[in-house]
């Protein structure tokens, strides 16, 4: 019935009752039994509220200065609220001001954490981070632990919104705004508010999950299996990022043998007669002969100078003009290598001709040399020898662009057989100016031809083009640049049989308002656009697809979310990049192993506090999606990066059974081995059981939260201890920092400690 515009709007039923001033948007809880606590804070400005009605559980209500239209509907712990515009513009509600019933806020940033209420790093976190639901939070949702009792916030549009935290006379404040776009026909939004017990602080992801379930938007990974069925092979697989690509390597001639290999080449290329040194000199730039000059003159040279020869030799082998007749007159050669050298040089592939090119190299210093079979660091069959000769008979390997491998393809392929994933890197992020190829200001995976340069750019509502990544040349329209995904992904699986496929970006979050003429797109169709392209690659090669971050409107269709886990931050720190920090990263160098990625550096305590201890992190994102997505940290913050939390994130991974992130060449898989094998050894056969599990539950066993809980498909619990002293859990001693985990039903259990 119509009611007052001043009047306070009453919504009851048996669990709660809520109030609603509809002029300033101000809504109360007052749950049965329990202390009332404000679910928004009243607004100024909103105008006069008009229509006011209220039938039974539903109310609605215009506010026409606002151009809005609101209902609120109570349906048992439910509060829905629904907000349209008829025009373009900004709304802010809801407004939730820090209260004396606030204990926590329960947050979805990447995998989850839990905010303590006046804790002053993580509130000067909040304010000073710009947040929205996409990229900003994992999951349209959050959650505030109000002691006895949690209310769940679900966002049920996750498009055009910001969140920002202020701080005023004390007291922390979040403002939630959505913006109606001028390019969007449908404006509107609104929440579910759900009502639940504190049993566990994970309570808001499953109510969450609950929601994507009842509106068919999850997709488990079973099901998912049906169009890749190869996706089994992440169960108890680590994630590794291989490196060192190159045909031959510094490791591939014998150590004692550098000296006289580099100096028979010197004293050949010096010679007037044609010879294989000469021939080699001739194809080689200065710099790259200086280094070659620089290993003869050394008493004992160094690994640094030899990766440098080594590189300079694999360039030259994918030559089709490495080979001349008179410079390796007198050399005897092998069948293979005189079988290729038969056929038209012009029809060899690419693979072929380096085959060619390396049997002539070892042939002319058969002494100096490995069998060609066995050249290769990271990317070669001798990588491969070393992981099954350590166990490992799940692995997931990936690299960093499919060139390198395209010479050797069938180290792929050796992969596959072994029950191994082996995928590449590819990237429809950013466009760059064709002109630009092959120079240092440009990468291979933003160089398209000049047309889509021109026309696929996103295009901001000031008819700009939006920068791309780092400010060079432009973000891609993922509508434009379909053809083009097709047409590479093709010639890619073509050359190289990956079933492993990873997409950069386009899980991340970072999706856009497109007003260009040619291709217009809201943010939701933006999103769906780049879905539809995942999905075509699984859909047509039967890949496994990951990709960067796993906002929650990508995981429907990817099988890997890397970085979720443990996401990339520190973004602008010159503590990080400064070479004389004692957090230096290091340097994206050498290309076969480059330090920001394999050497081990101290984490700054800032992230430490805000991104690894435990105390303040919450599994929301496995809670969700475990049995969806398998989730990894960041390649940028592998599992081995932070030599102060080694341990930290062995049992955060464990905990929540999440594989770890490695970064691999030859040097590092001996340096790491051990760890690897023994992480491996308890990781692998449970994540082969839990690994498409649903995480049932998480629990703090200890006031101080070090003490944590996990349980997966009910059947099996993990517990881990961070504290620095034992723990008793059932009858079992949980050494410090270490890892029990318990069959429920048989009372089995294992202890590992890092």
């Amino acid at each position: 019935m119509p009611i007052s515009a001043d009047e306070v709007i009453t919504l009851r039923n048996d669990l709660w009752k809520v109030e609603v001033r509809p002029a300033s948007m101000q809504a109360t809880a007052y749950p049965n039994g329990r202390s009332k606590f404000e679910l928004s804070a009243a607004q100024e400005g909103l105008g006069k509220a008009a229509n006011v009605e209220c039938k039974g559980s539903l109310a609605t209500f215009d506010l026409p200065q606002r151009s809005i239209i609101v209902s609120l509907e109570l349906k048992q712990s439910d509060l829905i609220v629904h907000i349209r515009s008829s025009k373009d513009g900004d709304f802010t509600w809801p407004v939730i001001r820090q209260s004396p019933a606030l204990k926590g806020l329960i947050w979805p940033r990447w995998e989850g954490c839990y905010v303590p209420i006046n804790d002053a790093k993580w509130d000067d976190y909040l304010v000073r981070e710009e947040w929205n639901t996409l990229e900003g939070l994992s999951m349209p949702f959050w959650g505030l632990d109000c002691g006895d009792c949690i209310l769940t916030y679900i966002i049920t549009n996750p498009y055009n919104n910001r969140i920002r935290f202020v701080r005023k006379n004390g007291q922390l404040t979040e403002i939630f705004t959505h913006e109606f776009t001028p390019n969007n026909v449908k404006k509107e939004y609104g929440f579910l508010i759900r009502l639940s017990a504190n049993t566990s602080p994970i309570q808001p992801a499953r109510e969450f999950r609950k929601w994507l379930i009842e509106n068919g938007e999850f997709v488990s990974m079973q099901e998912k299996a049906k169009k890749a069925p190869k996706v089994a092979r992440l169960l108890g697989a680590p994630h590794v990022y291989l490196w060192g690509d190159g045909l031959i390597t510094r490791h591939d001639i014998y150590q004692q043998q550098w000296r006289p290999f580099c100096k028979t080449l010197a004293e050949q290329g010096n010679a007037v007669k044609p010879s294989v040194g000469k021939r080699i000199k001739e194809l080689m730039t200065p710099a790259q002969w200086k280094n070659v000059m620089t290993i003869v003159d050394a008493e004992w040279p160094d690994d640094y100078t030899k990766g440098e020869v080594a590189s300079a030799l694999s360039g030259l082998l994918e030559r089709p003009d490495f080979y001349d007749k008179a410079s390796w007159e007198g050399i005897a050669l092998p069948g293979d290598a005189t079988l290729l050298l038969s056929r038209d040089r012009s029809a060899l592939s690419a693979p072929e001709i380096c085959r060619m090119n390396s049997l002539l190299l070892r042939a002319a210093s058969p002494d100096a040399m490995l069998e060609v079979e066995n050249w290769g660091d990271g990317v070669s069959m001798k990588m491969l020898k070393q992981f099954e000769q350590a166990g490992f008979d799940r692995m997931e390997l990936c690299v960093d662009g499919w060139s390198g491998v395209e010479k050797r393809p069938e180290v792929v392929a050796e992969a596959d057989k072994m029950g191994y994933l082996f995928g590449t890197y590819d990237s429809y992020h950013s466009i760059h100016d064709p002109a630009l190829k092959g120079t240092d200001a440009t990468w291979e995976t933003a160089q398209f031809d000049k047309d889509l340069y021109e026309k696929g750019p996103i295009v901001g509502r000031d008819g700009k083009k939006l920068a791309g990544f780092k400010k060079n040349g432009y973000k891609l329209s993922p509508i434009a640049a379909r053809p083009y995904v097709e047409e590479r992904v093709k010639d890619i699986m073509a050359e190289v049989p990956f079933n492993y496929y990873f997409v950069d970006c386009d899980a991340y979050g970072e999706v856009y308002d497109d007003y260009s003429p040619l291709h217009p797109a809201t943010q939701a169709q933006d999103a769906a656009a780049r879905n539809a392209r995942l999905a075509w690659i699984t859909e047509t090669y039967h890949a496994v697809i990951g990709s960067e971050g796993g906002s929650s409107y990508a995981a429907p269709v990817i099988h890997v979310a890397e970085g979720m886990f443990g996401p990339a931050f520190g973004w602008g720190d010159a503590d990080l990049t400064s070479k004389t920090s004692k957090y230096y990263l290091g340097a994206y160098y050498p290309p076969d192993g480059p330090k920001v990625f394999m050497q081990q550096v101290t984490l700054k305590p800032e992230y430490e506090y805000l991104y690894y201890d435990p105390r303040f992190r919450l599994p929301l994102y496995e809670t969700v999606f475990h049995d969806s997505v398998v989730t990894t940290s960041h390649w940028s913050c592998g599992s081995l990066k932070f030599e102060n939390v080694l341990d930290t994130v062995t049992l955060t991974e464990l905990l929540c059974q999440v594989p770890p992130m490695y970064h691999i060449n030859l040097s590092e898989f001996r340096k790491h081995q051990e760890r690897i094998k023994n992480h491996y050894s308890f990781f692998s056969p449970l994540h082969k059981e839990l690994g498409f599990a649903q995480m049932t539950d998480f629990t703090w066993l200890t006031p101080d939260r070090m003490v944590q809980r996990t349980v997966f498909g009910g059947r099996v619990e993990l517990v881990a201890n961070f504290k620095q002293q034992a723990f008793e859990y059932q009858g079992a001693d949980i050494p410090p920092g270490s890892i029990l985990a318990r069959w429920i039903e048989s009372g089995k259990t294992r202890v590992f400690t890092p």
